[in-house]
């Protein structure tokens, strides 16, 4: 609550210094009428803000709550089973997202399945960015290789697989030189 206030309130001030500049120039406005009229546009401001971020917290936790609730639900499906349902190429990272996942949700690993779906049944497009960054970045960060600045989508993911798949794409790409690196380093 503290963080929507915050925010909330930064907001105001900016929307506040905009509108004290504007007022400085009407010449025959007092120095109440100025405040007046840069403290207007802030309490709106602040207002709309702190409202939408009330909302979009109410979703998020509703969301979290959910998948959450439907995650506990599942049976428990053990490392072995998990892997042993389809053939993958990197079992290793393949448990690791699995990890991942069930630390975003704050439930066991072995209630996370290998057939849920990121979209009908971890609402992600409804968790995004959070999600993404969550997730990705426990990745990332668990593997021996030094992160670089990359770029990473959702979009077309519909697996756990599909996700680790791209995951892969990302730490493939920093094991990679660029050739202006390259130059550089001779």
């Amino acid at each position: 609550m503290r963080a929507l206030i915050g925010c909330s309130s930064v907001i105001a001030l900016i929307a506040f210094i905009i509108g004290f500049a504007v007022s400085l120039f009407i010449s025959e406005a007092t120095w109440t009428e100025r405040l007046m009229m840069a403290g207007m546009p802030a309490a709106i401001a602040f207002i709309a803000a702190f409202l939408l971020s009330i909302r979009d917290f109410t979703r998020h936790h509703t969301v979290m709550r959910t998948v959450r609730g439907h995650l506990l639900a599942c049976s428990d499906t053990s490392d072995e089973h998990f892997l042993s349902s389809r053939p993958c190429d990197d079992a290793a990272l393949l448990v690791e997202t699995r990890k991942a996942i069930s630390r975003f949700f704050d439930v066991p690993a072995v209630k996370v399945g290998r057939n849920v779906h990121l979209l009908r049944d971890l609402h992600v497009d409804k968790l995004e960015p959070s999600f993404q960054f969550y997730v990705v970045d426990s990745v990332i960060s668990s593997q021996s290789v030094e992160p670089k600045p990359f770029a990473f989508a959702m979009v077309g993911l519909e697996s756990i697989d599909d996700l680790t798949k791209a995951i892969r794409k990302v730490l493939n790409g920093f094991d990679s030189k660029n050739p202006t690196e390259d130059a550089h380093e001779a």
